[in-house]
Formats: C-alpha cells, structure tokens, sequence
C-alpha cells in the first residue's frame, strides 16, 4: 500500500493521505525520515501501524500526542539499553531494536486495556535473574517517564530479550527453556499429586536449584555427589522423577545430566516436597 504525505510529524508518525482521499495516521521507526509533503510513501510489512481517522474532527494535537510518546519510548529505550550494557556486558547491536519494538507494542496493549500475560513469570525471574533485575529497572522508567505501568509479565518478556541478547541467542530459545522449566515444576506436581505457586519460596529454590543444574552441565563442569549410591538406593522416589526430568531436558535442550547431577536433582525435588 502506498500514500501520500501530507504532514511529517517527526521521523516515526506521518499524517498521510490513501489514493481515495482517506485520511490516516503512519507510525513507524523512520518512515518519515526525509520524507517532504506531497511525497509518496511505502508503508508495507508487519512492522509498520496504520491508524485510520475515522472522525473528521479529529485535530493535530492528537496526533503529535502519538508522537510525542513514541519519542518517549524510544528515550527510554536507549537508557535501558545504556543500563543493561553497564549491568549485563552486552554488546548486541540488535538489542535497541528489539526492545524498542516490543515495549511499543506493550505499552499500545496496555493502554487500549489489553491484558499481557506471561505464564513463565516464575522460571524467568530465576532463570534470568539477572537480566530480570535489569528489567525491574525498564519498568521504573517506563512508568516515570511514560506513566505506563507494565506489570510482572512484561518484566519478564523484557528480561527475556536481554538474556537473549547477553547469550547472543534468539529469544525463542530463552522462551523455550523457560518453557521446559515450567515443565519440570508440572512434571513434580503431576508425580506428587501437588500444585506449586511459582512464587513461593519451595519453588523458586527447586527453580533455582535445576537452574544451576542446567548450567553447570551446558558448560561441561564435573559436579561431585559422593552420596549418589545412597540417593538411588534411599531415596528411589525423587530418583525416578530426577531421571525422568533429565530425559525431559536432555531431549528439549540437548544439555545431559551426569548422575552426580541427577542426584543432586533429587535431592532438590525430595527438599521441595517436603518444603
């Protein structure tokens, strides 16, 4: 689709004209760059919004109004990637952009009463805990210089993309071990016949615990259990439910648990039971 400008409000929101005469709102990262009245513009692919003007005594003060907090956004956005920079090394180029679009998209959500959910909140803020202390601080700024609250679940969406960034993966792979944790926590509860707040203090020190499992064991670091023998023996129950949890986790995140490693699981999952 193709328009035509008719006033530039700023690099990202463009007041523009259909071929019929229709007049709508372009909101875009750049679309207006260079951009000069009467001058054509492309606005396809997904990452572009068009905002129809359905009421002809719509005026320009709400229309800067979107400009305004775009360019709010995008303030805040660099100051959170200035943060995570300081606090988490990263050196992703690509981190700006992402963020800049996901907290765009959110922060529209939120103020059109759409709710966000995250059904991952609790393994993220232990798995990422160090990006999700990061993104407590976004949610400071958002709120101080947007008047947005974003709440827990935008938290962790927003730690995500800085995990993804620190470890240089797609965020679809920090989704998915996210995922696999939950996982881990419902296969405990399936076996137990029990349900878990991820929030409670049992859960976040199991979450914790498997945490640093799966990370000693990616990075191929000897874990030492000398009581293993005792564990298969003594402790059959939570053996059984830690082999099965490290098969889960072998087969969705190809990491192998050793069986020091297993033990140590069941000694975790014996603790949150009891817990």
């Amino acid at each position: 689709m193709h328009y035509k400008a008719v006033k530039v409000f700023n690099n990202n929101v463009v007041l523009a004209e259909e071929e019929d005469g229709k007049q709508v709102v372009l909101i875009s990262k750049g679309i207006g760059f260079g951009v000069k009245k009467g001058e054509h513009i492309s606005a396809d692919g997904n990452d572009k919004k068009v905002f129809y003007i359905l009421d002809d005594n719509v005026n320009a003060s709400e229309i800067k109004r979107l400009s305004y907090d775009i360019e709010k956004v995008e303030q805040v956005t660099h100051e959170i990637v200035q943060i995570a920079r300081e606090k988490l090394d990263i050196t992703s180029d690509k981190l700006y952009d992402a963020l800049f679009d996901h907290i765009s998209f959110a922060i529209e959500r939120l103020k059109m009463g759409l709710p966000i959910d995250n059904p991952f909140i609790g393994e993220i803020s232990i798995m990422c805990n160090r990006e999700y202390e990061v993104a407590e601080n976004a949610a400071s700024l958002i709120k101080q210089q947007i008047d947005v609250d974003i709440g827990d679940a935008e938290k962790g969406f927003i730690a995500l993309h800085l995990y993804s960034a620190r470890r240089n993966k797609h965020i679809n792979v920090a989704m998915k071990s996210a995922r696999v944790f939950k996982q881990a926590v419902t296969m405990v509860e399936r076996r137990y016949n029990r349900t878990f707040d991820t929030s409670c203090s049992a859960c976040k020190s199991f979450l914790m615990s498997l945490n640093r499992l799966v990370n000693v064991s990616a990075n191929k670091k000897v874990i030492s259990m000398p009581i293993k023998d005792y564990v298969k023996l003594y402790m059959h129950e939570y053996d059984v439910t830690a082999q099965a949890i490290a098969a889960m986790i072998k087969t969705e995140l190809g990491v192998d648990f050793s069986e020091d490693a297993k033990a140590f699981l069941a000694v975790s999952i014996c603790k949150f039971i009891q817990m």
